[in-house]
């Protein structure tokens, strides 16, 4: 088949290009030159991403590489001559095989999975630049990739479709000018790139402007990077966003109230996100002791538990915030310039007149009106919640119990670490109404 006819790439093909996608500059430009010289009909894939990986004159000698193999007419004929057919597949493997010290083909990341400080990502989101910092993500991807800190503003165009961003060249132009002095220097031609410390200082300086302390009151910049995905629509990278942070977080549990205040979001804008991100919520509930009683929150409600032969204790049980569970997200095997952000973000906090305003390091009587540092309490097991009420006094914890019949997971009240409630105590609800034919509340029975 000569190079003038089209051939639709298989999705195998297709797969394995995107994998090599992920490869730094200098190791993709010879295993791409390998594959266009093997199979023909990969060039115009190969060109989409090398204007993610080049700019100025070194995208006009790899794109002339890549040209030279087009420009030999029957060149997959003469090899089906010469050598036996070949599969896109094993050329990749034995051209990987040759380049000293590849990286293994499963660990590489797709072109539009970019590592970037799930935090900074956060406070930028809460700021309400989602658009810039997107566009911000591709340009650091294309500076990683070409060790050079501008791009042309035309190269950044024709590689937004490889990373699977769409938009149009007045809103490309709009995303431009709004992100110029926060997170590029914008010049007719080029976009001259902030760094990750640079922006992270300018976004906070912007959240203490417009007095969104609750931004940066209990998390700052400053961690390990997670790959998130830019491609598709804006309120798609932003549930991307989301659920990588929730994955950074290890899962947790957390009030919704709090994370409306982390990401300055309404909470239908939150479970749209979750929504899209595929995020499990899972709902919880709390027992508590009698001990405890004057800790119960008005809406719990009253139920009798289990204690032996002929042997029941009224108890109370509420719902409490929920657990979410984001879906397998890959984070960075390494920490990069993460430490010495957090360090230096918190040194200009610390800095700020009046001092005060977001308390960083401070325990949760700091007087911030927001957003407080609580410290943690949720537990696995009993000897955790012990360890930690040895060292912290005695304040809100709770210890995972399991799920019920319901599938929502029980957790025990106990402040000082000790579990005194088990999962399964409450009596079946024929037996529950011999007891309180009608539901009872906290509110109508301890604070009435």
């Amino acid at each position: 088949m000569g190079m003038n006819t089209p051939k639709t790439l298989t999705t195998e093909q297709n797969e394995y290009l995107l994998t090599i996608a992920g490869l730094n500059a200098h190791r993709w430009l010879p295993i791409a030159q390998r594959i266009a010289d093997n199979h023909p009909e990969c060039i115009d894939l190969l060109k989409q991403q090398a204007y993610s990986k080049f700019s100025g004159i070194e995208l006009e000698r790899a794109l002339h590489k890549l040209d030279q193999a087009a420009a030999m007419p029957g060149l997959e004929a003469l090899y089906m001559k010469l050598k036996k057919p070949q599969t896109l597949t094993s050329s990749i493997h034995e051209i990987a095989e040759s380049i000293a010290n590849p990286p293994p083909v499963e660990g590489c990341p797709q072109i539009n999975q970019i590592a970037v400080d799930p935090e900074l990502m956060r406070l930028a989101l809460g700021l309400k630049q989602s658009p810039q910092a997107r566009l911000w993500l591709v340009v650091l991807q294309m500076v990683r990739n070409t060790n050079v800190n501008h791009v042309l503003r035309a190269d950044l165009e024709a590689a937004l479709p490889a990373y699977g961003v769409t938009v149009s060249e007045r809103n490309l132009r709009r995303w431009m000018y709004r992100g110029h002095g926060l997170f590029w220097e914008l010049t007719e031609t080029h976009i001259h790139f902030s760094g990750y410390e640079t922006v992270a200082r300018r976004l906070v300086e912007m959240a203490l402007e417009h007095r969104l302390t609750d931004l940066i009151g209990t998390n700052r910049p400053g961690k390990r990077s997670m790959y998130i995905d830019v491609s598709g629509s804006l309120q798609q990278f932003e549930a991307n966003v989301y659920a990588a942070w929730l994955a950074s977080r290890e899962n947790p549990t957390i009030a919704r109230f709090t994370l409306c205040a982390l990401w300055n979001r309404e909470a239908r804008i939150l479970r749209k996100w979750e929504k899209l991100a595929n995020v499990d919520v899972v709902t919880n509930e709390a027992q508590y002791h009698p001990t405890h009683n004057n800790d119960v929150p008005d809406h719990a409600y009253q139920y009798q538990a289990a204690l032996g032969i002929k042997k029941t204790e009224t108890r109370f049980r509420a719902r409490m915030v929920n657990t979410y569970h984001a879906p397998a997200i890959r984070q960075h095997p390494q920490r990069g310039q993460s430490r010495r952000v957090f360090r230096v973000i918190g040194e200009y906090l610390e800095s700020v007149k009046p001092a005060g305003l977001c308390q960083q390091g401070m325990g949760s009587n700091a007087p911030t009106g927001g957003l407080k540092p609580t410290g943690r309490r949720y537990f696995e097991n009993a000897t955790k919640a012990r360890s930690s009420a040895k060292h912290t006094g005695s304040k809100p914890r709770y210890i995972a119990l399991g799920a019920d019949d319901h599938n929502r997971m029980v957790w025990d009240y106990t402040p000082d670490g000790r579990q005194q409630t088990t999962l399964g105590e409450e009596l079946p609800l024929i037996t529950q109404k011999h007891f309180t034919p009608k539901q009872v509340y906290a509110k109508d029975v301890i604070y009435a």
